[in-house]
């Protein structure tokens, strides 16, 4: 049965069916069927070539963790000279990725606020390694060059994989709860030259 319930990140989706299975929810959702433009020649089509169900872990709906079941359109190109076959336009996964955008960005508030890896892996039902790319991912969006550091900073190390080192160190801005740059390994002397460098105000 079709449903008209909005749920977050899925306000353009169609669910056709929803269980409860181990405690998790399990929702199979669509869209719509309406023109794509073909990336390569441009004409548009509604013709659909064929289907796919891509599973994909969503966040947590009514206090429970959520896969979805993504049934997705491939159209064809009805130009003859053309043919191409393409993925429908969305904009609850990016290509290629098996985590909703409203998953990544729900983890993403998480770490932003100073949880350990560990922690919000077991939260999210996901590994630590997961965990670490999304906070590498969103501290390279979020850092630029640091020129001066302000009064207070927050040092901590985290576990991840630069430049062959095991750890490195995070300087971040506990009063904007921001990232402000990472250092290459854990050492006393890589700190020591970093604020000599730029923590004239700290």
């Amino acid at each position: 049965m079709n449903s008209n319930i909005f749920l977050p990140g899925l306000e353009a989706f169609v669910v056709t069916k929803s269980c409860v299975e181990d405690g998790s929810y399990q929702l199979h959702v669509e869209l719509e069927r309406e023109p794509h433009r073909c990336p390569c020649c441009e004409q548009r089509t509604e013709k659909v070539h064929d289907y796919r169900v891509q599973k994909i872990q969503h966040q947590y709906i009514f206090g429970r963790p959520t896969t979805l079941f993504y049934r997705k359109r491939r159209y064809v190109c009805e130009n003859e000279a053309c043919r191409k076959r393409f993925y429908e336009d969305n904009a609850m996964v990016e290509r290629y990725q098996r985590q909703s955008v409203e998953f990544k960005q729900a983890m993403g508030v998480e770490l932003i606020h100073g949880k350990n890896f560990k922690d919000v892996a077991s939260r999210f039902g996901t590994s630590p390694t997961t965990v670490m790319r999304r906070f590498d991912h969103i501290s390279s969006s979020m850092l630029s060059e640091t020129k001066q550091l302000p009064e207070i900073i927050a040092i901590d190390e985290y576990k991840g994989d630069a430049g062959g080192e095991k750890y490195q160190t995070i300087i971040a801005d506990p009063i904007e709860r921001k990232p402000l740059d990472i250092l290459k390994d854990r050492k006393k002397e890589t700190v020591k030259e970093y604020l000599r460098k730029h923590g004239d105000n700290v």
